[in-house]
């Protein structure tokens, strides 16, 4: 009788503990994992590891494409020729050309982010980690869509997240581009 229930013990203990292991592994490799760890990064101000969770290339590139419909001719109003041409050159161009230029100046736009994020106060950080938190995240496959909403407002912001198949983390690869704008506008422009 003895035997038996040390057998059961032991079986409940190793399924729990293969549960276990295995939720765990599930937490670290989920999007709201890698943005709970991009948050600590910047309390932490670490900005190497801050950046292993975004990706700036892609955004910049993601950005160029969002940027580039917003200025495409209002619904209603027609567009002659000349002004079709050359909006769909300029796109052209800005695909073409801002990679390249980006990658000239990724590192002086690297620095201008961190300035930006190392001189925030600690209590825009303490939001920024609390939105990571309760962000709505939705998960499919190897890409995520995140919300983020300001308690104090109520205003969204959302963003893409993608697993990198190298290293199996994930990183915000591009930004909503209609929020950021009236981010920048709150944050900046007052």
């Amino acid at each position: 009788m003895q035997r038996k229930t040390w057998i059961i013990a032991l079986a409940i203990v190793v399924l729990g503990g293969a549960v276990a292991g295995g939720l765990y592994w599930r937490w670290v490799n989920s999007p709201r994992y890698a943005l709970q760890q991009a948050a600590l990064a910047l309390q932490a101000r670490d900005m190497d590891k801050f950046f292993n969770h975004v990706n700036l290339k892609e955004k910049l590139n993601n950005m160029v494409e969002a940027a580039s419909k917003d200025i495409e001719t209002p619904e209603g109003q027609a567009a002659d020729e000349w002004t079709k041409f050359s909006r769909q050159l300029g796109r052209k161009f800005a695909n073409l050309f801002l990679p390249k230029l980006f990658e000239s100046f990724e590192t002086q736009i690297r620095v201008v982010v961190e300035r930006y994020l190392v001189n925030l106060d600690y209590s825009k950080i303490l939001v920024i980690a609390a939105a990571a938190t309760v962000a709505q995240i939705e998960t499919q496959g190897d890409g995520a869509v995140v919300t983020l909403t300001d308690p104090k407002t109520r205003d969204t912001f959302q963003f893409h997240m993608h697993r990198q198949p190298e290293k199996g983390t994930w990183q915000i690869v591009s930004v909503n581009y209609n929020d950021l704008k009236r981010f920048s506008k709150r944050e900046f422009l007052h």
